[in-house]
């Protein structure tokens, strides 16, 4: 197995096939009533697809991590970016929410074979400290899709509708795949040994790997902590507080920015310490600003104190979600399609799970948002692995 460091240009490509799916999630929530309005329908019947992605998502990655091991990581990944193009150019043009939703479901699969190939990829080609730097690094990359992509979203409605959304969404799996096809090709394959084992035979080796699925558990719940901020973030900021949309903006945007300095000072940290001795003192970290926040939601506080606060839970971030997934990769070098698949597929059905239960309360006040996050926070900490163990032998 190789370890040195991968091409700049195979970075750049592995961080735009991960950011397919935060643009896809993204760009067009700011049109999500106009969609409402021109298929005459409810505007939660055309919300819900919010969650019916991260559903697509999951199945996709499920499914795919164990294709792309026995089928190879390319015919992977363009399968999943021609599903997702396809599906793309339906959702764009039809005028009927069945087809809406199940095109929805299927944009989300394909995304979900695309992007479960970055993990196995980085997994084939290098290990234990640089695979933790080389997630740290796409990581950085990718953060910057769902900053930016609400107001791409709003720039091409602007411009000519909801629709071209979508088309664009197209045209940028199909500009991925072109340029996977011409720079993938180029970077030596990993020598795999022929896999016979049944699917089920492999994914219970992986679940039964406890120690990998305490950090499978850590991440899910690290962005389960992410996701219900997001679920809740205008609620909060544009309803309880009443900022404009202006501002609320640019507080999202504080937490970009925090995650992005999280990320380097993780990545400054990984040239020295394990990943497995960051993560549980980033999991503290993460439990203590749910903690706090917690804490001075009983007092009805200023924004003031709920924008850092906030901030500093989604900073911790940057230490968790990087480190958690390559501690898992390295136990399993021949099964790093499966581990990366229910990684994947775990995050965003817990996520998206707990995140959807936050939202159910129909509550005006923060404290359905600040009491799942703490939950959460708590739980991965409970679960994150303490001591950093050695992979096991795997044959």
């Amino acid at each position: 197995m190789s370890s040195t460091v991968l091409p700049l240009r195979l970075i750049l490509l592995l961080a735009s096939i991960f950011a397919l799916s935060p643009l896809a999630i993204d760009m067009y929530l700011p049109t999500i009533p106009a969609i409402a309005a021109e298929l005459a329908v409810p505007v939660q019947d055309i919300a819900v697809t919010v969650s019916l992605y991260m559903l697509g998502l999951g199945f996709g990655q499920f499914f795919g991590g164990p294709i792309s091991d026995y089928a190879g990581r390319r015919p992977t990944l363009f399968f999943g970016l021609a599903v997702f193009a396809v599906a793309s150019l339906t959702l764009a043009a039809t005028d009927s929410l069945a087809v809406f939703w199940t095109a929805r479901f299927f944009q989300a699969a394909g995304g979900g074979f695309a992007s479960v190939v970055v993990p196995a990829m980085i997994r084939d080609h290098t290990e234990g400290q640089a695979t933790a730097k080389l997630f740290s690094q796409i990581m950085l990359i990718t953060i910057i899709a769902p900053a930016i992509a609400p107001s791409i979203g709003t720039l091409i409605y602007s411009l000519s509708g909801w629709r071209l959304v979508f088309l664009v969404l197209a045209g940028y799996a199909l500009t991925v795949c072109i340029l996977s096809s011409l720079i993938i090709k180029n970077v030596a394959s990993e020598s795999r040994p022929k896999l016979t084992d049944s699917l089920l035979t492999r994914y219970k080796f992986v679940l039964q790997n406890r120690t990998a699925m305490g950090y499978l558990l850590a991440q899910s719940l690290g962005f389960s902590v992410l996701i219900t901020f997001v679920a809740n973030a205008s609620l909060v900021y544009l309803n309880l507080y009443g900022q404009s949309e202006a501002v609320f903006s640019m507080l999202f945007a504080g937490n970009i920015i925090t995650l992005a300095v999280a990320n380097r000072v993780n990545n400054r940290l990984l040239n020295t310490i394990p990943a497995a001795q960051i993560l549980p003192k980033a999991m503290v970290l993460l439990f203590i600003f749910c903690s706090a926040l917690l804490l001075v939601t009983a007092f009805s506080p200023p924004l003031w104190v709920v924008v850092p606060l906030v901030m500093m839970a989604v900073g911790s971030l940057g230490g968790v979600m990087g480190n958690s997934q390559a501690c898992a990769l390295q136990f399993f070098p021949q099964h790093s399609g499966i581990a990366s698949a229910l990684m994947g597929s775990a995050q965003y059905l817990i996520g998206g799970v707990i995140s959807a239960i936050s939202t159910q309360f129909h509550s005006e006040q923060m404290w359905p948002m600040t009491v799942t996050m703490f939950i959460a926070a708590a739980i991965g900490l409970w679960v994150a692995p303490k001591v950093s163990k050695q992979p096991a032998a795997v044959v």
